[in-house]
């Protein structure tokens, strides 16, 4: 408190007075979201005014807003946490978001399912920077009454948890909606023996739906009417991405032919239609629709799918994680603007298959990706994050990125001052997120712990390590960068020769008490067992994967 007040995301207008006054608390705030940020009850007012777009402005004693009352409301919590509850600025506040829609999707579906305390804490944060959509990849952890078995030894959510987090987003003026998959990513529906005979595939861990079958193409039906019928918000998204599988297995027997795209487009445009005739407005998966990463053999083939006038019933979400330029994601976005159809765009934070985010490849395929997004004027963007392999990547790692992300979008992109403002955090702590957030680093952390000590001792990676660490030293870390921490030091101790069995058993310990902060118990032990096994052999067994094309860098790598 006492310099001067920032916003996330930076706004149109932002004049400072140059005062701090005194603040006990709002009169007439919102009760529930008061409460749920813990603001005092005190002698402020907020008055509501005419005004153009939204805003607010503080003057002592009250607070005059127009406009958006979730945007503004937002800012003004924000400015009372730089207050420290006690203290708000005297400011004008003038914004204008260029994005309708504002989004972030969260896999809960890879082991880590989300508690509903986690997915509340996660919906303030989103409140309070002002994303407006929350979509949550379920695959089988979705509560479907019609079938009791999909889920059940996973931690799916029961109809009650569901509507709770549902009802809690509402009343935050965000909207919950769930990321199914109808026919790719099914393998954990697909491998229970009442739906194996549904595999297009004669192994079910491939995941694709025999969309041939009218039986399958019912079961997918009635999964998505269950889940429509549970869905308060305008928007759903039916999955439809990286379905390699299709028509290869046994609807080429059924046919003789491989007719992978007509499947794929009569599927699709099938579940299409039913959630436009329940008044919802789908989202897709853009890759198939744009033959994304296919052989060069496939793509003529393919091409007519993309001209199919099914996708003007959806909302493309258009993903690529990769680092590439302004200029790069244009062409991306292009391919569907001229065509007609809507779209969101959607990097990605690099949470998958690692312990920690790749701090450098998330923010420039962020910063790229939302620029190009913002001047092709887009409909909105939708920030993924992937729990490949085990969903190690602990939640709370997101937070920043999550920041950095709308502030990106919407702001300036500088981000870092914004998040120790809103934080309370010390500069000397976000710089050791940032060292643990290189690609040397965060990449390499799952690899050295469970690999053969011979195959990683010669990697060129351990100098930033060290550099981590030296950093790190100095200052007192939270719990769950500590672990992080301590990941980096037992991996130096093996490759050097010194690590022992109980090196990796402590991380064990702490990492399950990390998990149970934000998740289920459900699937801990997959996790869990891989420090075992490396304490007990040397080195941990290798992650069962899915096939996949080798030219794929793969969604959720």
């Amino acid at each position: 408190m006492g310099g001067e007040p920032v916003v996330v995301p930076e706004p149109a207008r932002l004049e400072f007075g140059g005062r701090w006054f005194s603040f006990d608390g709002f009169s007439n705030l919102d009760p529930f979201v008061a409460e749920e940020f813990r603001l005092p009850r005190g002698e402020w007012e907020v008055r509501r005014v005419e005004g153009e777009g939204t805003g607010l402005e503080v003057k002592e004693g009250f607070v005059e807003v127009w406009g958006d009352p979730r945007v503004y409301t937002a800012t003004l919590i924000q400015l009372v946490i730089q207050g420290g509850y006690r203290a708000i600025p005297e400011v004008r506040v003038e914004e204008r978001l260029r994005f309708e829609f504002r989004g972030f999707h969260l896999d809960v579906a890879r082991g880590g399912v989300a508690t509903v305390e986690e997915l509340k804490r996660l919906l303030r944060w989103l409140f309070l920077l002002k994303y407006n959509y929350l979509a949550v990849y379920v695959e089988d952890l979705f509560p479907w009454d019609r079938y009791p078995d999909i889920g059940a030894r996973r931690g799916r959510y029961t109809g009650k948890e569901w509507r709770e987090v549902v009802e809690y987003g509402g009343r935050l003026g965000v909207e919950v909606f769930p990321s199914l998959e109808l026919a790719g990513h099914m393998e954990n529906i697909l491998s229970l023996p009442g739906y194996r005979r549904f595999s297009e595939w004669h192994r079910p861990e491939e995941g694709c739906l025999d969309v041939g079958d009218p039986e399958a193409r019912r079961f997918a039906e009635e999964l998505l009417e269950e889940a429509l019928e549970k869905t308060k918000s305008r928007y759903i998204h039916i999955g439809g991405d990286e379905t390699w599988a299709m028509g290869r297995g046994r609807s080429l027997d059924r046919t003789l032919r491989f007719e992978w795209p007509r499947l794929y487009a009569e599927h699709h445009s099938r579940l299409l239609r039913l959630a436009r005739e329940r008044g919802k407005t789908p989202l897709i998966w853009g890759d198939m629709l744009a033959g994304m990463y296919l052989r060069e053999t496939e793509r003529d083939l393919w091409r007519p799918i993309l001209e199919n006038p099914a996708w003007r019933e959806a909302v493309v979400a258009n993903w690529d994680y990769s680092p590439g330029t302004v200029e790069y994601f244009k062409q991306k976005i292009r391919l569907f603007k001229e065509r007609g159809y809507e779209q969101i765009v959607c990097p990605g934070l690099w949470n998958w298959d690692r312990y920690y985010p790749d701090f450098d490849a998330a923010l420039a395929n962020v910063k790229s990706f939302l620029q190009a997004a913002r001047e092709e004027g887009v409909k909105g963007f939708m920030v993924t994050a992937w729990g490949d392999d085990g969903e190690e990547c602990l939640y709370s790692f997101l937070y920043p990125l999550i920041l950095a992300s709308m502030e990106y979008a919407e702001g300036n992109g500088r981000w870092e001052e914004k998040w120790l403002a809103l934080s309370g955090e010390p500069r000397e702590v976000l710089e050791v997120r940032k060292a643990l957030g290189k690609g040397e680093v965060a990449n390499y952390v799952k690899r050295v712990l469970f690999s053969p000590t011979d195959e990683v001792k010669g990697l060129p990676v351990f100098d930033e390590w060290r550099k981590a660490l030296e950093l790190a030293e100095r200052v007192r870390l939270p719990p769950d960068l500590e672990f992080v921490k301590r990941c980096l030091e037992v991996g130096l101790r093996k490759v050097e020769g010194k690590a022992t069995a109980a090196d990796l058993l402590g991380l064990a310990s702490l990492y399950a008490d990390l998990w149970l902060r934000e998740r289920k118990p459900a699937n801990l032990a997959r996790v869990y067992a891989r420090f075992y096994s490396a304490a007990a052999l040397g080195r941990a067994p290798k992650a069962r994967r899915r096939a996949k094309p080798a030219s794929s860098p793969h969604k959720r790598v």
